[in-house]
């Protein structure tokens, strides 16, 4: 009885952490899906950084967007969207659509 209740506690304390974790990236994620604009592209940066349990390097890179109301845009992306864009190039976000893309 006793295991069962440490294993429950166990799960409950490493567990709900996890969960609420996962929801959030979700969220996170229907959200920029949902998210609708137009704008241009005003900077783009690249980072890197050692990780100390790893012999690699992380990058992670990043567009920033102004929206033609003026709000800013901030989208962590993957290197090859990221070599696609040039500061300055016009976007369009669609409802359902994961990233913006560009407009001729």
């Amino acid at each position: 009885m006793r295991g069962l209740i440490f294993l429950i506690a166990v799960l409950v304390i490493f567990g709900l952490p996890v969960l609420l974790f996962a929801k959030s990236v979700k969220r996170r994620g229907e959200k920029r899906k949902a998210s609708v604009w137009e704008g241009k592209l005003v900077d783009k940066k690249h980072s890197e950084w050692e990780d100390d349990n790893s012999p690699y390097t992380k990058d992670l890179y990043t567009l920033y967007f102004e929206t033609n109301d003026g709000k800013k845009v901030e989208i962590n992306v993957e290197k090859k969207i990221y070599d696609q864009w040039e500061i300055g190039n016009q976007a369009k976000k669609e409802s359902g659509e994961p990233w913006p893309q560009k407009v001729s």
